[in-house]
């Protein structure tokens, strides 16, 4: 049999068929044609050298903002994808109703990585950082949602609210119960963003189902999902027993070491880790932190924030490297929808595949306050491949040229 590629050497973690040992993986056509002990490296028109490699799925980033050029936050994902693994990427929310349409045809489409969506339960979209979307009440048109949901079910795949007060046009409740009766309409699972309070995290909690997701769980922040002491709250731990689920959303301001080394300490691992990748948290995990800080760990000035950052992290705090790749692989791929078709190794699935190495060393890790803590490991990619082809290493556009006229920080109300 002829390859179009085989990966030679590696030691493979898939969670979704159970494996975690050295494989070779043969590709053709664009999908997994065979994992197996050992392949004859004559098969393959190419062959990729993974020795001292972890061989992983192709990477899903949970909650990201793609919508690069249409929204404050937006970055281009394929110049971010080469260099982090991840193949796959679920905006969160940038795009209501209205805009939808145009991140199918001008960020979609072109895409070399793949990009699913949740839908802003505001059909103005994340345009700014203030809840701006929520200004207006007849903005959360559950009708309008539903009917650009049946039209686009070919990517989208959740309904995203934010709850928190922050900056201004703090809505209460009312657009997490419009985001749940969307979710009741549509079929598709809410995934809700936690800050500052109010509301408190037991009232959005109280609102949520099984199945629906929290993001920013690990944050410091008002919404804090653990007491002064540590302890996870009651109500957090009511809700995972009711199958509410919970991701990292690490961002700019949503990561805390304090909250995370007390939910480790418990075992309370996260569903899926993902980065809340924008413009602000783009340029490392510590936007709110001094100047200094923030070179000192960007380096060169290239974008090292991506989903092995907070991957490693995780490592970091003790979550056992298959749980990890299960919480970047499997599981984002369960709730999106698209099990056994993406983050999985298995023969037909899509030949998406990351090529990792865990770096050895002395590496420095910040929350978003720049709190620092030391690891000796780093995960690092070294090749990533979509669809069979390995990807470009396409440059990081400029921001958009108004991110320069603003701090990312919410300013409040127009005097």
């Amino acid at each position: 049999m002829s390859f179009d590629l085989v990966i030679s050497g590696g030691h493979v973690v898939d969670p979704d068929v159970g494996v975690n040992e050295a494989r070779d993986v043969a590709i053709g056509g664009g999908g997994i044609d065979a994992v197996e002990t050992s392949i004859p490296q004559e098969s393959a028109r190419r062959v990729i050298d993974a020795t001292n490699c972890i061989v992983t799925p192709g990477l899903i980033d949970m909650h990201t903002h793609v919508f690069w050029g249409a929204t404050i936050g937006g970055v281009d994902a394929d110049s971010i994808a080469w260099r982090s693994g991840v193949t796959t990427w679920v905006d969160a929310g940038s795009a209501g109703a209205f805009s939808i349409p145009a991140l199918r045809e001008y960020v979609v489409k072109p895409a070399t990585s793949r990009i699913l969506a949740f839908i802003n339960i505001s059909y103005l979209g994340l345009v700014g950082l203030n809840y701006d979307e929520y200004c207006n009440p007849a903005a959360c048109d559950i009708d309008l949602l539903s009917r650009v949901v049946d039209q686009s079910r070919d990517f989208v795949v959740g309904v995203k609210v934010r709850m928190g007060k922050e900056g201004f046009c703090y809505p209460g409740l009312s657009t997490l119960r419009r985001a749940v009766q969307a979710s009741e309409r549509t079929g598709l699972r809410v995934m809700c963003h936690l800050s500052g309070t109010p509301p408190s995290l037991h009232d959005v909690l109280t609102h949520l189902r099984a199945g629906d997701i929290v993001t920013h769980s690990f944050t410091g922040a008002g919404e804090r999902m653990v007491d002064a002491r540590g302890r996870i709250l009651p109500a957090v731990l009511r809700a995972r027993e009711a199958g509410i689920l919970f991701d990292i959303g690490h961002g700019a301001g949503s990561f805390s070491f304090a909250s995370a080394e007390a939910l480790a300490g418990r075992g309370f691992w996260p569903d899926t880790i993902s980065t809340d990748l924008h413009q602000g948290s783009m340029p490392g995990p510590n936007l709110v932190a001094d100047q200094e800080l923030i070179q000192r760990v960007r380096g060169d000035g290239s974008p090292h924030f991506t989903l092995l950052t907070v991957m490693t992290k995780m490592l970091y705090l003790g979550m056992p490297v298959a749980e990890v790749i299960r919480a970047t692989t499997a599981r984002p791929a369960e709730l999106v929808g698209m099990a056994g078709e993406v983050g999985t190794l298995r023969p037909g699935a899509a030949a998406d595949v990351a090529v990792l190495r865990l770096d050895q060393g002395a590496f420095e890790l910040f929350d978003i306050h720049g709190e620092k803590r030391e690891y000796h490991q780093r995960l690092s990619a070294v090749h990533t491949i979509r669809g069979g082809r390995e990807m470009d290493q396409t440059p990081v556009p400029a921001p958009p040229p108004w991110i320069r006229l603003v701090d990312l920080e919410p300013t409040g109300a127009c005097a």
